[in-house]
């Protein structure tokens, strides 16, 4: 068995979507460059060509990738592109569908929503980082039903380790502050996984 196939197939997606977005990034400071021998291009677009395809690939992700958008955006030392973008993370992800949504009922609690509730909305009410939320009823009660993405806390220690050489760039500090930095959110990501806590 070679080393590869020893890798859970999640893994690889997730790590071939960065390695896409890196490709993207290299290709948007081809274009920059090409564009500037011509007088054609600003920094200022390709920080937004860049933010937006470091955002897309981080919002496909979802957990921790996309968590560190969301704190990205927070930092002063960004450019403007890169904040207006990351912020979108803040307010909104792209929700899962309603199939895995009873798919991961019925792995976790052996009954699909419509079994344990009397009306549940199959649409997300909103799709965050972690998790998304459902409105449901059940008995005249009015629910906010929680639901936590497949696999995000067991993703969170790669997903950082992918997203630190982004993290090392666009916040342009040393190695050693983006180590300190992830350290903090790995353990503050691990923590808003555990829902019963």
């Amino acid at each position: 068995m070679d080393e590869i196939d020893k890798i859970p197939t999640g893994k690889i997606q997730r790590a071939s979507k960065f390695m896409a977005a890196g490709a993207r990034v290299g290709g948007n400071y081809v274009k920059h460059y090409a564009k500037k021998m011509f007088d054609e291009s600003s920094v200022e677009d390709l920080h937004r060509d860049n933010a937006q395809d470091i955002y897309t690939a981080l919002s496909e992700l979802k957990g921790s990738a996309l968590k560190v958008a969301q704190m990205l955006s927070m930092n002063d030392a960004l450019p403007d592109a890169y904040n207006k973008q990351f912020a979108m993370a803040q307010y909104n992800a792209p929700p899962l569908s309603y199939p895995l949504i009873v798919n991961i009922f019925r792995k976790n609690l052996g009954k699909a929503p419509s079994d344990l509730f009397d009306v549940f909305e199959p649409q997300a009410a909103n799709a965050a980082s972690i998790g998304q939320v459902h409105r449901a009823w059940k008995n005249g009660h009015a629910f906010a039903v929680k639901i936590q993405y497949p696999g995000i806390a067991d993703s969170i220690h790669a997903d950082l380790k992918m997203v630190k050489p982004f993290a090392t760039t666009l916040m342009n500090i040393s190695r050693d502050e983006v180590d300190y930095y992830m350290e903090e959110v790995e353990s503050k990501l691990i923590e808003e996984t555990d829902y019963s806590l």
